[in-house]
């Protein structure tokens, strides 16, 4: 990924946490909290293919090490909402099921993990109307069987041909592509709303969605003493 994208991609995980720190702000907007779990499924896919197009076969055990980490944050996350809820409904039979520490689930193997997340998913699925007060929601278990499908996909993952790279390296500029449209068609638009109903986060949506030029310098170069050269 070349130095520009990789600041875009900064710029959007900084923008998707700003966002979930707020998100009693727009939760009740269907399309703008749509917009918004489609963000978080593309930043999932670019980081994915990153680490299949940035590194060779040595960082294959990275990648997987970064996925298992998606994975597990994002089932701690579910699970916790299920626990709170099971513990206010006095449902001890569910808070026995669903009660993983973090540690729990990253002491867990490949397939138990997998499993795990089957049955987290299948769980929830099945009590959804429950959990709406605790934003466990469709699209939520949705993000959550797209992060457990690319770790099972890795688990497995052959050594990368060059073609196979430059396939990934595509799909890694179509994704790009796709979450800057996302940002400037929709959720630029959305956010409209809240300029006069919510100014403050108007205007930290704004300063956030800003792309920063880091690490890169743009120095005049230098010239032989002399009198200044018109531009």
């Amino acid at each position: 990924m070349n130095k520009q994208d990789e600041n875009k991609l900064v710029m959007m995980k900084a923008l998707l946490s700003f966002l979930k720190l707020n998100r009693s702000i727009w939760e009740n907007s269907v399309p703008f909290a749509a917009a918004v779990d489609e963000l978080e499924i593309l930043i999932v896919g670019i980081e994915s293919l990153r680490q299949s197009t940035d590194v060779d076969q040595s960082g294959q055990v990275a990648e997987k090490k970064t996925l298992k980490a998606n994975l597990v944050n994002k089932n701690f996350e579910i699970t916790s909402q299920i626990y709170a809820m099971a513990c206010k409904t006095k449902d001890q039979v569910l808070q026995r099921k669903i009660d993983f520490s973090k540690s729990d689930l990253e002491g867990q193997r490949d397939g138990e993990l997998v499993s795990t997340t089957n049955m987290v998913i299948e769980l929830a699925g099945s009590i959804l109307e429950s959990l709406v007060n605790y934003d466990v929601t469709a699209a939520e278990l949705q993000l959550l069987r797209e992060i457990k499908e690319r770790y099972e996909n890795s688990l497995s993952a052959p050594r990368l041909s060059v073609t196979d790279r430059k396939a990934n390296n595509g799909k890694l500029k179509e994704l790009m592509s796709n979450s800057t449209t996302l940002l400037n068609d929709q959720l630029k638009r959305l956010v409209v709303r809240y300029q006069s109903t919510n100014p403050d986060f108007y205007n930290r949506f704004l300063a956030t969605s800003k792309v920063v030029d880091y690490g890169l310098r743009h120095d005049k170069p230098e010239t032989p003493d002399g009198p200044a050269q018109p531009e």
